[in-house]
């Protein structure tokens, strides 16, 4: 167990993850590889970053009064089992039940901006991080367990010892959470031939949470809670897709271009579904590697390169408009209600519009090198920059799947 007892750590200007961790330790996260196991680091809460301290996470109470997201509740000092209820989690907590609120970012004044640049610290994709909140009274807490996803614990109030452990046997578990007295995922199954892991098998050790206490725990970890008194704290629930989802998605986008993947098996089709496995590691093979790691948009649009592929969207608009000596690109598009919205109002130089004429006549996908080789007058990057402007006005997709052909 690595702990660091009594460490107060300054929050002025530095990273977010030296003001949870301290630099040394947050330094773990930079490797290429995160900590395989559990560490906490204590010390002053002043050093946690500034919407971790604000007034909606003053207590409990104060949280509950503007939450009204999904929660869970149990006794789990007695019993694995949890319910989901609509209703207010304070009335629930002073019964003197345990109280798991999901996703509290959105009535966390600065949380959401918090856990993007979070993400963006430790490489994950947009969206992988969740902030949750516990609250447990004295003599409750949760039941053993592991997480399929990392977790990073913060006590804000109250004091509660972790137990907790390895899980032997399961490296890196995908799926959902599991412990005694739960029933077990699907997705468990193929991950534990071998037979279910139990925490008797662990050896457990203890870790004491005040407030300002910060904990790792990596997926795979036994851990179960007890609060010695009554115990507010947060979860940073980081869920960064696997591979294994990467390569579906990716596989998925290739398959969805030949209708021979799109029609149908019936039973006795066992000849044609051998000639599709037959054409699998073709497929397989277009794949690269970048395909199988997270891009957010913005990501993928700052490596646009002569390969990178885009189709227009057929429900916007494009227009240019003379406005006196001026030209004015005007972009509309349909926003999820299906009501069209202007996305785009630029002046441009009357020299792009024959670029943007050549893309207005594409109904297929192309190629940024196309569009650059059709107009060679034009440098790349100013290519480059237009798509990009284009893309992000919802008057092009950027395509995120390999082609089926060249």
């Amino acid at each position: 167990m690595n702990a660091l007892p009594g460490s107060t750590l300054a929050a002025g200007g530095q990273p977010l993850l030296a003001a949870l961790f301290g630099r040394e330790l947050s330094a773990q996260f930079h490797d290429g590889r995160w900590p395989e196991r559990e560490f906490a680091v204590h010390g002053d809460p002043g050093r946690l970053p500034d919407p971790l301290r604000g007034p909606a996470l003053a207590n409990f109470d104060a949280l509950a009064q503007r939450y009204n997201g999904p929660l869970s509740f149990g006794r789990g000092a007695r019993d694995a089992r949890t319910l989901a209820i609509q209703t207010n989690a304070a009335n629930l907590y002073r019964l003197g039940l345990t109280v798991y609120l999901h996703d509290v970012a959105p009535v966390v004044r600065g949380a959401a901006d918090f856990l993007r640049a979070l993400e963006g610290e430790l490489g994950l994709a947009e969206g992988a991080a969740r902030l949750a909140a516990f609250a447990s009274p004295e003599d409750d807490g949760v039941s053993p367990h592991f997480d399929a996803e990392d977790v990073i614990s913060i006590q804000l109030q109250g004091r509660k010892t972790f137990h907790v452990g390895k899980v032997a046997g399961l490296d890196s578990p995908w799926g959902e959470q599991y412990g005694p007295g739960m029933l077990p995922a699907d997705d468990l199954y193929p991950q534990a031939g071998g037979g279910f892991p139990a925490p008797v098998e662990a050896d457990l050790e203890p870790v004491e949470m005040v407030p300002g206490s910060v904990l790792f725990l990596p997926r795979g970890t036994w851990h179960r809670t007890l609060a010695q008194r009554d115990s507010f704290s947060l979860s940073i629930v980081l869920r960064q897709p696997a591979p294994l989802e990467t390569l579906v998605q990716g596989l998925h986008g290739l398959l969805l271009q030949d209708p021979a993947w799109r029609r149908p098996l019936r039973r006795g089709d066992e000849a044609r579904a051998q000639a599709l496995l037959d054409r699998l590691p073709g497929l397989i093979a277009r794949l690269e590697p970048r395909q199988l790691l997270v891009e957010t948009e913005a990501q993928r649009l700052a490596g646009i390169g002569p390969d990178s592929r885009f189709q227009r969207i057929p429900q916007s608009g494009l227009r240019a408009e003379r406005e006196g000596g001026r030209v004015i690109l005007k972009i509309s598009a349909w926003d999820r209600d299906w009501i069209e919205r202007p996305t785009l109002a630029t002046d441009i130089s009357p020299s792009v519009i024959p670029l943007l004429d050549w893309i207005g006549g594409r109904a297929g996908a192309f190629t940024a090198g196309e569009l650059a080789g059709r107009f060679p007058e034009a440098p790349f990057d100013f290519v480059r920059k237009l798509l990009d402007k284009l893309v992000r006005a919802q008057y092009l997709r950027l395509l995120w799947f390999p082609a089926l052909s060249p």
